[in-house]
C-alpha cells in the first residue's frame, strides 16, 4: 500500500498546485463544503497526474538504476503492478468526476478536459511532453489556467474578464513551472531527450522564463487595478512571481556563462555540436532539481 501511495508523489506538489483550483473557488465565493469538495477533487486529479507520468515512463524508468534506486516510480522498480496502478488511475479518476458532476456540470467539463490534457502529456504516441513548445503550452493549462477554471466553475462562479486575465496569469505561472525544471535538468537531457529548452539552449530558456516572469507582472497588475486591489497586495503577488522563478534556476545562474558552447543558449537542432535529437524510447535520467513542473 506504501508503494502505491508513493506512485502519487505527493511531496512533489502538495505545496503548490492544489492553490490554483483553491483561489478559483475562493473568488467565485465558494462556501466551505464546496471549496473542501474542489479540494478533494483536485488532489485526486492531481496525483493521477503524476500516476499516469510514471505509469507511461516506467519501462523508460526501468532501464536507469539511479531512477530505481531513487524509489520516485515504485512500478519502473517492481513494487507495484500493472493492474493495480490501473485501478489507482481508474480511482482517482472517478472520485474527481463524481465530486465534480455533484458541484457544477460546467465545471466537470472543464475538470474533464484537464483529465485528458493530463494524460495525452504523458501518454505513448502523444507525449507533449517531448513536443517542442507544446510541453510549455499543456503544462501551463494542466496545471494553472485549467485548474484555477475549474474551481472558480465547481463553485458556481460567473467567468468575466477580470478571472480571464487570472486564469493567464497561473497559465503563465505552469509555464514557468516547466520551463524552470527543465533549466535545471538541461545538461542531463541532451542527447536523451527533447524539450523546449534543449531546443532552444539553457541561455534562451532562461530568457524564456524572464520574459515569462514579466508578462506575469504585467497581468498581475492589470489584475490588480481592475480588482481595486491595494499596493500592498498586488506589490507582494509581484514579488513572490520574481522570486519563486529564481529561486528554482538559482544554481544555473552562475555558471551558465562558464559552460562550452554544447550546453549554452543559442543552440537548435541544426547545431552539429549539440546532441539534442530525440532518441525514442529514452527520456531524463533524473527528477532531482527544481521539482517545480511534472517531469
Amino acid at each position: 500500500m506504501i508503494d502505491y501511495l508513493r506512485m502519487l508523489r505527493i511531496k512533489d506538489w502538495i505545496k503548490f498546485y492544489p492553490l490554483f483550483p483553491l483561489a478559483g473557488a475562493f473568488l467565485a465565493g465558494g462556501g466551505p463544503g464546496q471549496t473542501l469538495l474542489v479540494l478533494i477533487a483536485y488532489i485526486c486529479i492531481i496525483s493521477y497526474a503524476f500516476v499516469v507520468n510514471n505509469y507511461f515512463d516506467a519501462e523508460i524508468d526501468r532501464q536507469h538504476r539511479r531512477k530505481v534506486e531513487s524509489g520516485t516510480n515504485p512500478m519502473a522498480a517492481g513494487k507495484v503492478d500493472e493492474r493495480g496502478v490501473m485501478l489507482l488511475m481508474f480511482a482517482l479518476v472517478s472520485i474527481s468526476l463524481v465530486l465534480s458532476i455533484s458541484l457544477d456540470l460546467t465545471g466537470a467539463l472543464f475538470v474533464v478536459i484537464n483529465l485528458l490534457l493530463l494524460t495525452a502529456y504523458s501518454a505513448s504516441h502523444v507525449r507533449l511532453k517531448e513536443r517542442y513548445l507544446l510541453d510549455t503550452v499543456s503544462h501551463g493549462l494542466m496545471f494553472g489556467a485549467l485548474p484555477f477554471i475549474s474551481g472558480f466553475l465547481l463553485c458556481g462562479g460567473d467567468p468575466s474578464r477580470g478571472i480571464i486575465l487570472i486564469s493567464l496569469i497561473f497559465f503563465i505561472v505552469g509555464c514557468e513551472a516547466l520551463i524552470a525544471h527543465q533549466i535545471v535538468d538541461y545538461a542531463e537531457d541532451l542527447g536523451s531527450t527533447t524539450t523546449t529548452v534543449t531546443r532552444i539552449g539553457q541561455k534562451n530558456g532562461l530568457l524564456m522564463l524572464v520574459g515569462l516572469v514579466v508578462l506575469s507582472l504585467v497581468f498581475v497588475f492589470t489584475a490588480a487595478r481592475l480588482f481595486q486591489l491595494s499596493l500592498a497586495v498586488a506589490a507582494a503577488s509581484a514579488l513572490y512571481l520574481m522570486v519563486y522563478p529564481t529561486y528554482s534556476v538559482r544554481g544555473m545562474l552562475n555558471d551558465i556563462s562558464h559552460r562550452p558552447r554544447a550546453e549554452r543558449g543559442g543552440a537548435d537542432r541544426g547545431d552539429p555540436e549539440v546532441p539534442c535529437m530525440p532518441i525514442h524510447g529514452h527520456r531524463e535520467l533524473r527528477d532531482r532539481g527544481s521539482r517545480w513542473g511534472l517531469r
